[in-house]
């Protein structure tokens, strides 16, 4: 009797969409007698924008491309990476054994206002629930999401009972109001949506008229009126503009700013950190350009938003290392056990179109394994000492040259890989052809590589080149230090009730984005003498001066590497004396400067006379994401309308993945790149994710029977 056919699947791309995809495919009961799935990948490691690299010459320092975790509303990203960790099951004893040791709540942020000249700290936490992050289907509706939203601000307005003077707030008449609204935020799962709105209207014409006029003079208060105001305006808005029954996309061709605004939204609400959180967060700048106003389709700001405050158990779950450690290698070795094959090191050059949709996929391979029955071993196995010795497996931050056969070559070269610019030279060519070398293609490479990789695609289905063009991406930027002195002895106010960590937003630009993560320092390998005592990651987005240059120019990455270098020593002489008072020159070494950093907190392993001053910045960690695979996908007005469903390819063999696809959610984002996984695998094998169990995705907006 003969072996069944085997369905083949080329995955290109070894992002979390390409990883989800193969995960949802491969992990189903039979999967392995009905699939052959290669995922094919460049360079040496996995992870696409969430790739991590350890570097043996600091430390095994954590080398990321970005600020990465987790919010308790990644419904699919949690509930798959809690699958993951129960299939690998590690033993016991092993660091990061089970998802939670991997994974660990965090439940404030840290944002900054500046006000009559100075900068003003706004601490936010956010109460734990019962809910599980194993549990996504606890959340399962916008009508939970605005109950959930409801609930968070009621606590919100007790906490404020202890902070604000009473003279300020009557908070019993007030709170009695609020109940009311609680009490009819249940009726909207019936529909009753007039209810409720008139409880807010009621409940917020009675605060503002006995707060408004004092909001100015009382930092408490003031937060409190713009935390009330915008969630209220959110729900108000979706009341009125029937977002339950129509859903968000069509609130898609307006500004989020100006969406606000038309339901009453106050400027200085809209103007707040909070309202700006999400914006610059995910990077919404028009070219990447942080001197103009931020620009976000409503519909996916407010779907982002309202999730972002209906979180499983904690409002974000960080990792307990890289987050190639902790996400991106667990995934590749229970893949490995699934019977998955990788093919690193493979660059796509061209996705070609045929009779029956692509024909042919064309590769760069650009390196040669030396033991290929073997194949490479991407990862290392670190030790770690806060284990007890036990190992890690981890991704270096260069490729193993001594599995290599042109490994000594390309480390005198000194070439990244994973640059398109890189003046590597391919050592082969592979051609993968339709019905040979596979039967069905994942796309799940990023949408700024597209018009390079695919012209003949984007000619041939009309839809794609507007896609193209709607869906904007954006370079940015990442910083990391490591520094000789904790956060608290720089001046970082730790006196806030239930506040345990900095991880802030709309500070300064465009450096926007700043996380504490000082905990990770365990999990790297420092000297005893020469430990950090501290690490900041910080983020942004950056403008790109007029087009692109040719990939034959391979000086452009040490320019753009350069920029941000510059742009980082701005921002730590700018702007560091507002987020860490005592870290800047006339506090450590007076006199000096008042305002800018003070250099020598920098870790620094190879430290001689030479290295002082801004020279220690050379030997923290920078790096600009330049490439078409790593630009940011953003949201921008207009945009929703032109993202293609999973299944809406126009090529009979062809599936796209990404957070660029349509998900429902349409933020770039770890969860969105999850639920563009989880749709292309839907659209490979419906049983295998079954469309209600891509979470949050509208079921309106399932493949009609020919997109299958």
């Amino acid at each position: 009797m003969s072996e069944p056919v085997k369905k083949k699947i080329a995955i290109l791309g070894g992002g979390v969409s390409a990883l989800t995809s193969a995960f949802c495919l491969a992990s189903q009961p039979g999967a392995a007698e009905r699939y052959e799935i290669t995922v094919y990948s460049i360079g040496w490691r996995l992870g696409g924008k969430c790739a991590t690299g350890r570097n043996p010459d600091f430390g095994n320092r954590i080398e990321e491309h970005g600020i990465h975790g987790f919010l308790g509303s990644y419904y699919n990203t949690l509930s798959m990476m809690t699958e993951v960790y129960r299939l690998l099951d590690r033993p016991k004893d092993m660091p990061l054994a089970t998802f939670e040791q991997a994974f660990y709540p965090v439940d404030s942020i840290l944002c900054w206002e500046f006000r009559d000249y100075r900068w003003i700290n706004w601490p936010l936490s956010m109460p734990r629930n019962d809910l599980k992050p194993w549990e996504p289907e606890s959340l399962p509706t916008l009508q939970h999401w605005i109950k959930a939203l409801v609930e968070f601000l009621g606590k919100r307005l007790d906490h404020a009972a202890g902070t604000v003077p009473s003279t300020f707030l009557e908070f019993t008449l007030a709170r009695g109001l609020f109940n009311k609204l609680a009490a009819e935020a249940d009726k909207i799962a019936a529909g009753e949506g007039g209810p409720l709105l008139k409880a807010i209207d009621d409940f917020w014409l009675w605060f503002k008229k006995h707060v408004e006029a004092l909001v100015e003079k009382n930092d408490a208060l003031r937060h409190l009126y713009i935390t009330l105001d915008y969630f209220l305006t959110m729900i108000r808005g979706i009341i009125k503009d029937d977002v339950i029954n129509k859903g968000f996309d069509q609130l898609d061709d307006e500004n989020f700013s100006d969406w606000f605004a038309r339901h009453g939204g106050s400027m200085l609400t809209i103007s707040s950190p909070l309202s700006l959180n999400t914006p610059n967060l995910s990077y919404q700048y028009p070219d990447g350009d942080t001197t103009r106003p931020p620009a976000m389709a409503a519909g996916a700001y407010l779907h982002w938003t309202l999730r972002e405050f209906a979180y499983l158990g904690s409002f974000g779950w960080l990792f307990a290392a890289g987050t190639g450690d902790t996400v991106v290698a667990p995934l590749y070795l229970l893949l490995k056990r699934l019977g998955v094959k990788f093919e690193l090191f493979h660059k796509v050059r061209e996705i070609t179109t045929g009779t029956q949709g692509v024909g042919e996929i064309v590769f760069d391979v650009q390196a040669t394994v030396k033991d290929g029955a073997r194949g490479y071993d991407p990862l290392v196995d670190l030790p770690l000492a806060k284990f007890g010795g036990k190992t890690l497996p981890v991704w270096p931050d260069r490729p193993h040259y001594d599995q290599l056969v042109e490994g000594e070559a390309m480390q005198a070269a000194g070439v990244d890989l994973e640059s398109y610019w890189t003046p590597w030279k391919p050592v082969a060519e592979k051609r993968l052809r339709a019905g040979e070398g596979f039967d069905t293609v994942i796309c799940a490479i990023s949408i700024g590589a597209l018009p390079i990789l695919a012209p003949q695609l984007m000619q041939a289905n009309p839809k794609w080149p507007p896609m193209v063009e709607a869906i904007k991406t954006v370079q940015t930027q990442t910083l990391q230090i490591w520094m000789n002195r904790t956060l608290k002895d720089m001046g970082l106010p730790f006196e806030y009730k239930n506040y345990d960590r900095l991880i802030g937003a709309t500070f300064v630009n465009p450096i926007d984005g700043v996380a504490d993560f000082t905990d990770l320092i365990p999990m790297e390998t420092w000297p005893a003498q020469q430990t950090p005592q501290s690490l900041l990651y910080f983020s942004g987005a950056t403008p790109q001066y007029g087009l692109q240059p040719p990939f034959s120019d391979h000086d452009y990455p040490k320019r753009e590497y350069a920029r941000v270098k510059y742009q980082a020593q701005q921002y730590l002489q700018a702007c560091m004396g507002a987020l860490l008072p005592k870290s800047v020159t006339n506090a450590v070494n007076p006199p000096g400067d008042m305002i800018g950093f003070d250099f020598s907190q920098l870790v620094c392993l190879q430290n001689d006379a030479a290295t002082v001053g801004v020279a220690r910045l050379e030997q923290q960690f920078w790096k600009p994401n330049i490439d078409p695979t790593e630009r940011y996908v953003t949201s921008p007005p207009g945009s929703t309308k032109h993202r293609l469903k999973a299944w809406e390819s126009g090529f009979a063999n062809l599936v796209i993945a990404g957070d660029w696809i349509y998900t429902g959610l349409n933020v770039g984002s770890f969860e969105g790149a999850c639920m563009g996984g989880k749709l292309a695998a839907h659209a490979v094998d419906p049983a295998a994710v079954p469309l209600d169990k891509v979470y949050g995705y509208p079921l309106s907006q399932g493949p009609k029977m020919e997109n299958l």
